[in-house]
Parts: structure tokens; C-alpha cells; sequence
């Protein structure tokens, strides 16, 4: 993966959305100013539910869509219907009136989380897209029509149903956004027909649940392409190197962690024993290396790859390194690169992909040769992602690395997280990382200009090795002298 390449989607994806979102926000402006005045209930909701708009438009799109999981969409449109239905009835039961629009409200709920529970059951994930919408219009079109909803409500709440619709959906993304607008847009018009006709509201109305649904599909496409860029790359890799089809890939990229946590719970290998540990991990590292690859293709992973990138200086390791992709990308950008995990099939495919690119990396798979490694050149990065919860010895593990530190070096790493259902192989650690890496003489640094929170979980760790001492005026002159005559006599000769 090409993470000039990433960076570049990355910005441009967010001027796009920066973009629709004030054309979002300038047309809701439109229309409550051409409405008149609205009541305080009124225009809270609308606000709310644009502002929620345009906040799941401009990071969604890319949320689901760079993904190799293809049940990630259909769970995230459960989840979020849950969510809706809560929503729904919380910020309804403060907004009406006390009386009977706190039962239209509860009904509301209620139909949102009777049919998220039929999908749930009933309806094929191919169907989301169509069956949620569906099921939004029409709850739409008979609180409209029944004077239940204000025109504007509805729309901004038809813009949203539009939205969530245009997320899931996987063919003919243009086409459907323009169905679903133009239903809207009947709708829109034949409830304004049968109160006060404004043709103006109607318009601008509709221009929100067209703006929606064009920017959500015009996002998701450009996610789509740039995912499928990433996943044929992906793939091709993995076919040199294993020889499987793609059909049996993207089989792996699905299946492969749960066929780990399988494995683990099958083997059950004593977790204080370091030689058996390694022995399971070498046994499973083909199935690593394909979760590793699906991981790597996921929106969150190449976000944290290149914020983490930035701290890489001179001589870098990356210890537990998988399928190579920080360090690979690190040697590309000319820093020294080395790569360290146990022997297996990750470390192979690795090995294999810096030399089809022609990068210069050193690869260790045994602590001796790590630690004679740094004896020689030391390192002044260090990463450590996703590796150190699977470890016994944290205590030793973070001495070690803190001792391959240049001085002044960065040890960057996340956080150890224990064992769950879908990965028993996590061991649990209970240890003060910052305590022990400050007694090691380390320094904890913020990895970003938020200062951090106490209610917030830190999931990146950035310590650093104290600096060399200053050195005298009096042996600076020395060793320069000295340095000054071994230089001569080598001339000399």
C-alpha cells in the first residue's frame, strides 16, 4: 500500500465533504428562513438532525467502505437503527408537547425498532438498502400526510433516511439516489399541496434530500474505488505469494480470525510459556498474515499508520512488524529499516514484498540478533502495534525495547488490551506502563496537540529515552584531536 497515496484520498475526501456539508448547512439556512418563523421544538430538531446528517456524511462513507469485512455495512445499519430508535424517543419525549404527541412519539420508536428486529431476523443483509428505506418513507408519508410532522422536519428526516439508504447500498449507487430523491420529492410536494402551498419551501425542501442523497453517493463511490485500489493490490501480493485464488483470499480476509481464536481455544497453550507461545504463533502465522492483510485494508488502521508514521526517525524497528506494512512503507520513505517477529509465514510474505519494491530492510526473527542490531547502530524509533497484549513478559518486554533506544529515541506503542470473545489469544497484563517505562528513565509524550483527558482511553503510548549527557569542553577537544590523528594516519598509509 502506497501511503502517499492514502494521504492524498485522505484530503481530498475531506474537502469534498467539507464542501457538501456547507451547501447542506446553507440550504437548511434556506429553508427555515423561507418558512418563516419556526417554533423553538421545531428548529432544535432540524438542526439536530442536520447537523447529524452531515456529520455521518463526512466520515462514514469512508468508514464502511474501506473495508475488506462485507459484514460490516449490514451490522452498522443494525446498530445505528437501535440507536435511532433511542434517539427517537429521548430527544422526541423532550421536544413535544406533553399529551398526545408523547404517543406518536413512542409509536415512532417503536416502528423503527420493529423493523430493525425484523431485518434483524427476517431480511437478507442485500436488502438493507431498500428494505429500510422503504420502511422510513412510509413511516415518513403517513406522519406527513396525517399532520403529524412539519413539512421541514420531514425533510431533513427524509435527507437523513436517503443518507443511511446510500451507505449500504452496493450496485447502482446513482440510480438509486436519484429514485429515492425524486420519491421524496413527490412526497414533499403533495404534503405541502394539502396544507399551504409554498412552492419555494417545497423547493428547497427538496434540494436537502437531493443534496443528501447525491453527496452520499458521490462519497461512497469515491470510497469504493479507492478500496478496491487498495484490495486488488492486496490481493495480488497475497497470489505470488501463496498461489490461492481470490475467491479463497477474500474467503481468508473474512474467516481468518475467527479461525484464530478457534485455534487458541482448541490448542489452549499455557500462557506464562514463552517457547510454546511462539510455537503457536509460527503454527498460525498464515492466518495471521491474511487478518493482518484484511486489517491493514480497514479505514481506522491506515488513519493510525499514518498519524504514527510521522514520529518514524533515522534508524527505525518495528518489533512484531506482521506482514511489514508500517516498516515497508518507513523503508520506502528512506528511513533504516528493520523488522522483527517470529519466524513464519507473516515474516516470509514480508521479506517477499520489500524485494518485489527493491526497499532495504533488515529482517530478525531472534532476540540475540535484535539486540546485536542495536549494539551496532541502536535504533531511534521503535513501534510495537497489536503485539505486546499477545506476549507474557510485558515487564521484560518494555525493558528490552526501552534498552535498544538510541538516546533521545522514541519508543511508540499501543496499548496492551486483554482477552475477548472474538480474541481469547490476548493475554492480561496488569501493569502501570507509564510507571515502569519512567522508571526505566523513559519520558511519556502526547502523540497528538490534545492535551489527554481523564474520561478518555490513551491507545497510543509515546515514550522517550532520555538524551546523551553534554559533553565537556575539555573531552569534546579531546576526542576531536584524538579522531583528527587516527584520521591522518589512515591517510597516511
Amino acid at each position: 500500500m502506497n501511503y502517499s497515496e492514502q494521504q492524498q484520498f485522505f484530503n481530498r475526501s475531506r474537502i469534498w465533504a467539507a464542501g457538501f456539508t456547507i451547501l447542506l448547512i446553507a440550504i437548511s439556512a434556506a429553508c427555515m428562513i423561507i418558512a418563516g418563523t419556526l417554533n423553538r421544538p421545531t428548529a432544535i430538531a432540524f438542526a439536530l438532525i442536520v447537523i447529524a446528517t452531515t456529520i455521518s456524511l463526512a466520515y462514514t462513507p469512508n468508514y464502511l467502505h474501506l473495508t475488506a469485512n462485507p459484514q460490516k455495512r449490514p451490522r452498522w445499519q443494525i446498530k445505528i437503527r437501535w440507536q435511532l430508535a433511542a434517539l427517537t424517543l429521548i430527544v422526541g419525549l423532550g421536544l413535544v408537547p406533553w399529551g398526545r404527541d408523547d404517543m406518536v412519539v413512542v409509536a415512532v420508536a417503536a416502528c423503527i425498532a420493529g423493523a430493525t428486529l425484523l431485518a434483524k431476523k427476517s431480511v437478507p443483509a442485500s436488502y438493507f438498502s431498500a428494505y429500510f428505506w422503504v420502511t422510513d418513507f412510509l413511516l415518513l408519508a403517513v406522519l406527513l400526510l396525517a399532520a403529524q410532522l412539519d413539512l421541514l422536519i420531514a425533510a431533513a428526516l427524509l435527507a437523513a433516511a436517503a443518507h443511511l439508504s446510500i451507505l449500504v447500498c452496493e450496485k447502482n449507487l446513482f440510480g438509486w439516489a436519484s429514485a429515492v430523491a425524486t420519491a421524496d420529492g413527490v412526497l414533499i410536494l403533495i404534503a405541502d399541496w394539502r396544507r399551504d402551498f409554498d412552492l419555494k419551501v417545497s423547493l428547497m425542501a427538496f434540494a436537502l434530500v437531493l443534496i443528501s442523497a447525491l453527496a452520499t453517493s458521490w462519497l461512497v463511490r469515491r470510497a469504493q474505488s479507492h478500496h478496491r485500489m487498495n484490495a486488488e493490490t492486496a490481493m495480488r501480493e497475497l497470489m505470488n505469494f501463496t498461489g490461492y485464488p481470490k475467491e479463497r483470499i477474500r474467503e481468508l480476509w473474512s474467516t481468518s480470525n475467527q479461525q484464530l481464536a478457534k485455534n487458541w481455544e482448541l490448542a489452549s497453550p499455557d500462557e506464562s510459556d514463552r517457547e510454546r507461545l511462539a510455537q503457536w504463533y509460527r503454527e498460525n502465522s498464515e492466518l495471521y498474515m491474511f487478518a493482518i492483510s484484511a486489517y491493514n485494508l480497514e479505514y481506522k488502521r491506515i488513519l493510525s499508520n499514518l498519524r504514527m508514521m510521522r514520529f518514524g526517525r533515522g534508524a527505525c524497528l518495528d518489533y512484531g512488524a506482521g506482514n511489514g506494512e508500517l516498516i515497508l512503507e518507513l523503508a520506502r520513505r528512506r528511513h533504516s529499516a528493520t523488522y522483527y517477529d517470529v519466524e513464519g509465514e507473516t515474516l516470509k510474505f514480508a521479506r517477499q514484498r520489500a524485494a518485489q519494491r527493491n526497499l532495504s530492510v533488515a529482517f530478525l526473527h531472534t532476540k540475540d540478533d535484535l539486540a546485536k542490531t542495536a549494539r551496532q547502530h541502536g535504533f531511534d524509533t521503535i513501534f510495537s502495534f497489536d503485539v505486546l497484549e499477545h506476549l507474557p513478559d510485558l515487564p521484560g518486554e518494555l525493558t528490552f525495547l526501552s534498552s535498544l533506544l538510541n538516546p533521545g529515541g522514541l519508543l511508540v506503542f499501543d496499548v496492551p488490551a486483554g482477552a475477548t470473545k472474538s480474541h481469547p489469544m490476548h493475554l492480561n497484563h496488569n501493569l502501570d506502563v507509564i510507571a515502569h517505562l519512567q522508571a526505566q528513565g523513559l519520558v511519556e509524550e502526547q502523540p497528538g496537540w490534545l492535551p489527554k483527558l481523564p474520561f478518555t482511553k490513551q491507545e497510543k503510548y509515546l515514550f522517550r529515552a532520555p538524551a546523551a549527557p553534554a559533553k565537556s569542553g575539555l573531552v569534546a577537544r579531546f576526542e576531536s584531536t584524538a579522531k583528527s590523528k587516527t584520521e591522518s594516519q589512515e591517510i597516511s598509509r
